[in-house]
């Protein structure tokens, strides 16, 4: 496995806590029941009143002197509501474009009326500014559109990475409050068709238009998961979701929600991680209002009767059992808490049967109004549907969710380990699970693309463990790397299934395999093979509505990037980054290990 982002997954054992129902057994904080609130949520927000700005950015082909379309660009638009209670005249509307690109055009409404006014000459920052708008009391206005390329010799799958469109409102009543957002332009470069739109409330929404397809695939991501946890608050992000499908005021448990779905065909689930919580739906493409409708009934409308929230905890407890039981997810969720010291990754998203039973209700719902805001989360809707139409009905259907800006997350990666970490569990004598590895960057660190190519050096097309391990020795049924790539840490480890006897051997010849390519045996040819093979997988990967809706997941934990983006990331590589890496962070002689047996 070459990538693995955020939602972390090993060979026998997944990170993402997938909801299930599971039935119950296992006691309960009945005492806490007492003590709980009917579980009502608060008010819905009233509607945002002012100027409101909404800014959105579309990835397209353009052609290239009469021939087939070429390199892309971004058209940017930006719209404005009046929603102060009054008429407005003489507005000025503006942007700022982002340093190494250029507006090659620019429109309000059609293409050829009412051209931007550009400014900015020598190291001055362009701007693009229209003049003169009136916009009369409860008019929304035709997008004020503008064309970005890259400037001349300029890379956009570099150049919009860290490029953030800040639009601004000149020459309002002081009286009016005026709302903007903010519109970052990474994962957008190639990926034609697909629009990033962030509303005046702060939700984040991407969609993308697939007419040949017959499906549109729903995916809300929250920024709240184990790592926004804390002591009192541990395995309650997975709890909370699990709440999520209980009962709404119109649905009142989780079989009227799920049925609803179930009619059309569809399916629905939701899932935990160490970076965020996402919610789910998948059904035919002219059940796309009916599949929102659920989705929001549930955001906005779940009641969290005490003696629901009790029983589903019950659930947890099956599912935090059953991992522990399972000796593949067991060694996995002991390696992660062995490898991260530092790090607020080390808290896993399911917490622990203490930690979910100790838990008072009224806790987890104030945990949920910290993180459930707007500015903490992206939906995407991907499918056959229409971009302006999605966005309405999406800003329609969730429009009340609590407001607030997204939660800061101080970066903290985990130190080089410099000393071994062995634990083992179990006396067994017919199977053992084991689970190798060390500490490593984030996704977000320049380190991770020759991360990304060293375990697939190592696993899927150089084979080395696997032809090491199992061909030649036949000491594993399976073995196998993986790099899990949080936004600010991440872990390389080797997952093997083997014979408790055979541990040692197993271990010993995996390390050999890392100390080979620390020590210069992987040249640009190896490289070069990886990086076809990682491009090819991440574009299958990608083909289907559902995978491309998981945009919101990387859109709210910081690591969305475009297949362009990533690509001219690996490009980069070369044999002696490689090796670096290893040297850097793959210590032969200090590394953690567990063992699990049974």
């Amino acid at each position: 496995m070459d990538r693995v982002r955020g939602a972390c997954a090993a060979p026998g054992a997944s990170g993402r806590l997938t909801r299930r129902r599971l039935g119950g057994a296992g006691a309960a904080a009945a005492a806490l029941a007492a003590t709980a609130p009917p579980g009502v949520p608060d008010a819905a927000e009233a509607p945002l009143s002012g100027l409101l700005v909404t800014a959105a950015a579309t990835a397209a082909a353009v052609p290239d002197a009469g021939r087939a379309a070429t390199a892309g660009n971004l058209v940017v638009e930006l719209t404005l509501t009046n929603a102060a209670g009054a008429d407005l005249s003489g507005i000025e509307l503006r942007s700022q474009v982002p340093a190494g690109t250029r507006v090659s055009a620019s429109w309000q409404g059609g293409r050829e009326r009412n051209p931007a006014a550009l400014s900015g000459r020598g190291d001055a920052p362009q701007m693009v500014r229209w003049s003169g708008i009136s916009v009369r009391r409860g008019e929304r206005l035709a997008p004020f559109t503008f064309r970005l390329t890259p400037a001349p010799g300029a890379d956009g799958a570099t150049v919009f990475r860290d490029a953030v469109l800040q639009p601004s409102v000149g020459n309002a009543p002081s009286s009016v409050q005026v709302v903007l957002p903010q519109l970052p332009l990474i994962g957008l470069w190639g990926e034609d068709g697909l629009r990033r739109t962030v509303l005046p409330a702060g939700l984040t929404v991407i969609t993308r238009e697939r007419p040949d397809t017959e499906t549109v695939a729903l995916r809300l991501a929250i920024r709240a998961g184990s790592r926004d946890e804390d002591d009192a608050t541990s395995g309650g992000s997975h709890w909370l979701e699990h709440a999520y499908f209980l009962g709404t005021e119109t649905r009142p448990n989780a079989q009227a929600i799920s049925d609803a779905i179930a009619a059309v065909g569809g399916a629905t689930n939701a899932a935990t991680s160490w970076e965020y919580t996402d919610y789910w739906k998948l059904v035919p493409a002219d059940a796309f209002e009916l599949a929102l409708d659920v989705l929001a009934d549930q955001l906005l409308h779940s009641t969290f009767r005490t003696e629901a929230f009790e029983r589903e905890r019950r659930v947890v407890f099956e599912e935090l059992k059953q991992r522990n039981d399972a000796a593949g997810t067991r060694a996995f969720d002991e390696f992660i808490q062995a490898t991260f010291q530092e790090s607020p990754l080390r808290r896993h998203p399911a917490g622990t049967i203490e930690s979910v039973e100790s838990i008072p209700i009224p806790v987890i719902l104030a945990h949920r109004d910290r993180l459930y805001r707007t500015g903490n989360m992206a939906i995407a809707a991907v499918g056959r549907l229409r971009h302006a139409e999605a966005v309405a009905r999406i800003e329609a259907a969730l429009g009340a969710l609590p407001r607030g800006p997204r939660s800061d997350r101080p970066a903290t990666p985990e130190p080089v380990q410099r000393a071994p970490r062995r634990l083992e569990f179990g006396d067994g004598t017919r199977l053992a699970e084991v689970r190798l590895g060390w500490p490593a960057p984030g996704d977000l660190d320049a380190d991770s693309a020759p991360l990304y190519v060293l375990v697939d050096v190592l696993g899927v097309t150089g084979r080395r463990l696997t032809e090491a391990i199992r061909d030649r020795r036949a000491l594993a049924t399976s073995v196998s790397p993986a790099y899990l790539a949080f936004s600010d840490a991440g872990a390389l480890t080797v997952t093997a299934s083997t014979e408790p006897q055979q541990v040692e051997e197993v271990v010993r010849l995996a390390v050999d395999e890392v100390r080979r390519v620390r020590d210069g045996e992987v040249g640009s040819e190896d490289v070069a093979a990886s990086l076809r093979a990682i491009a090819g997988r991440r574009a299958i990967s990608e083909e289907l509505n559902q995978a491309q809706a998981m945009r919101a997941i990387g859109e709210v934990s910081g690591t969305i990037e475009s297949h362009d983006e990533y690509l001219a990331r690996l490009r980069r590589v070369t044999a002696d980054d490689v090796r670096r890496v290893a040297r850097t962070y793959l210590d032969p002689a200090s590394f953690t290990l567990v063992v699990v047996r049974r």
